[in-house]
């Protein structure tokens, strides 16, 4: 459950940031960058889990 919720989360931040950065307010690349990064940690973090796990 705990590794679905980071995977989910990842995406999820992603999502929202992407859509408010590309229709909304443009979002300055010193703020973009890390959060991108941070959910991209979040998502393999997940993965990797999910499958040592299994």
């Amino acid at each position: 459950m705990k590794n679905e919720f980071l995977i989910t989360a990842g995406f999820i931040v992603y999502i929202i940031l992407s859509g408010i950065d590309r229709f909304f307010v443009s979002i300055p690349n010193i703020i973009y960058i890390p959060v991108m990064i941070a959910n991209f940690i979040l998502i393999i973090v997940g993965i990797i889990l999910k499958r040592k796990n299994k």
